[in-house]
């Protein structure tokens, strides 16, 4: 009788996670460069049970445990297009990620291009909305030359009007992108499982912004099928412990 118990748990368990996960992607609909994730699933150990009647051949029923958690996907599918006509803007065209530095060291990765400056004693630095210093190809911080700025496809800083390139954007790209481990703030740490940096063919686009890659219409449709399997298992587990009390009173 606890079997039902259990199977029934596991499913509440797991579309409880399956609902935790929607409602983030749909908390970061408007998040510049936020990439939707998806919730894997797996059967948990199958038990063989046998039949009464002889011989006790191959027709043997199957006894299921309930659902697991396989893993958490991340979808690097482009989000939206979003024109700003902002200087210090930029959109990645095809896979890759910027580099960024923390005020501590780290080294973190992002898709979100929504970059500002920092005055310092030396002069300005190209940071990105929550303070990380943004990288060139050498994996250094990049000082801003002059008063206007202009980016070309290829990641080049200049200060416009035929001027000589003074930086690149640090763009690269991963062998495994899924592999990826997200950290707070819209970023990723680079793991094993992605593999080490590369260079990328990916293109920037100034002036332009990328948004979420989250799709309402798919998520809300995700929320409403958990929302009934988590029903569904909600009244499994009241059954099998309506089964449970009656076995027990039964036996009293």
């Amino acid at each position: 009788m606890m079997q039902g118990t259990y199977t029934a748990a596991t499913g509440i368990a797991s579309q409880q996670k399956r609902i935790d996960t929607i409602a983030n992607n749909l908390a970061n609909s408007n998040t510049t460069g936020f990439k939707a994730s998806r919730l894997d699933f797996k059967d948990a150990l199958y038990q063989n049970m046998q039949r009464v009647e002889q011989p006790q051949d191959g027709l043997n029923m199957r006894k299921g445990h309930g659902t697991l958690v396989a893993g958490t996907n991340r979808i690097f599918t482009e989000g939206q297009y979003l024109e700003t006509g902002r200087d210090l803007d930029c959109y990645i065209d095809g896979e890759g990620f910027f580099t960024v530095q923390s005020p501590a060291g780290e080294i973190y990765y992002t898709r979100d291009g929504s970059f500002a400056k920092s005055s310092q004693a030396d002069g300005e630095y190209l940071i990105t909305a929550d303070g990380y210093y943004v990288l060139d190809q050498n994996g250094q911080k990049i000082r801003i030359q002059g008063t206007s700025l202009e980016i070309s496809p290829e990641g080049g800083l200049s200060e416009g009007g035929g001027a000589a390139e003074y930086a690149r954007l640090g763009i690269v790209g991963f062998p495994n992108q899924e592999g990826l481990t997200a950290v707070s703030g819209n970023r990723y740490a680079a793991s094993p499982a992605s593999g080490q940096p590369a260079a990328t063919d990916a293109n920037v686009i100034q002036k332009v912004l990328e948004g979420s890659n989250v799709n309402l219409a798919d998520e809300f449709s995700k929320l409403i099928r958990a929302s009934r399997a988590m029903q569904l298992a909600s009244r499994a587990l009241s059954t099998a412990d309506e089964m449970d009390g009656t076995a027990i009173s039964t036996r009293r």
